[in-house]
């Protein structure tokens, strides 16, 4: 049984993290045309979730000494795709707060994380 609850474990994981992929694709790389957002700072809440996804399943499933590589990344991909809206036109401009709600979603999805490994995690003598 316990093979089984791992192998799904690992899958909702995936699923976690290909959402916050598609996601961040959509909302980070469009055109910036359509409908006014339904609430306030709804831009701002998508970046966080979709960082959160990304950063989340990572910190649950990464070795410990790899975890710096994937935060630097995903850090990385924050200020690189302000960058390339900068760059690409289609509507889209760099936000600095955007980055800002990027950075937020992977320091909540960090902390949550690390909560929870430590609540499952085996102690190590």
């Amino acid at each position: 049984m316990q093979g089984r609850t791992n192998w799904i474990s690992w899958a909702v994981l995936g699923a976690i993290s290909g959402f916050g992929m598609a996601l961040a694709s959509w909302l980070l790389l469009a055109p910036n045309v359509g409908p006014p957002p339904l609430f306030p700072y709804q831009d701002k809440v998508f970046h966080i979730v979709a960082f959160g996804c990304l950063t989340g399943p990572a910190v649950l499933a990464l070795p410990k000494p790899y975890l710096w590589f994937w935060l630097a990344h995903m850090i990385a991909l924050g200020a690189g795709i302000e960058w390339v809206q900068a760059k690409m036109g289609e509507g889209r401009s760099a936000d600095p707060l955007d980055f800002l709600a990027d950075a937020v979603g992977i320091g909540l999805a960090f902390l949550i994380g690390r909560l929870i490994r430590k609540r499952f995690e085996a102690p190590t003598s």
